[in-house]
């Protein structure tokens, strides 16, 4: 799977050589702020009332609802991420900042690409979004048109600007 990210990385960057360098907040700060993306990473938010704390009374029982024939997920991956994931009031470089702050490991781009194209649950997010209350609003592009612009962001270096 890392040489597969590694090779879409390469790719990407050729594609884009002597182009302008692509910016998070010119290609994807509106997509990570689109209501379904929000919806999980406030989750855990106090500060913003996630739904952890306004409408869901067992925060650690998800499955019970969220059930593997409404989401597609197998038991155990629905989860909401934590709270200092939430990124709701930030600007897109202050968005931007957050998300490689919080990047695990040696590869962060790899780390990320993993994330943001092998999760089930930011695919599910992106491409079906249904819930036991029902389906969230669609993302514009959907998985096909993220995936594109997550490449090219995180291979010509993940700029924040």
């Amino acid at each position: 799977m890392k040489a597969l990210l590694l090779a879409l990385l390469l790719l990407a960057a050729t594609a884009r050589a002597g182009g302008e360098t692509v910016k998070f907040g010119d290609v994807l700060n509106q997509k990570f702020h689109h209501p379904r993306c929000l919806n999980c990473h406030q989750f855990n938010s106090a500060r913003h009332q996630g739904r952890a704390f306004n409408s869901h009374s067992a925060r650690y029982l998800c499955d019970r609802c969220h059930s593997a024939n409404l989401t597609g997920l197998r038991h155990g991956e629905w989860m909401a991420p934590p709270e200092e994931m939430d990124w709701t009031d930030l600007d897109a470089r202050a968005t931007c900042m957050l998300i490689k702050r919080n990047l695990d490991g040696d590869d962060q781009a790899a780390n990320l690409l993993a994330h943001l194209l092998g999760d089930v649950r930011v695919r599910w997010a992106l491409d079906n979004g249904m819930t036991p209350g029902g389906r969230f609003p669609h993302v514009p592009g959907g998985y096909a048109e993220f995936s594109r612009q997550a490449r090219e962001w995180v291979g010509d270096g993940m700029a924040c600007e």
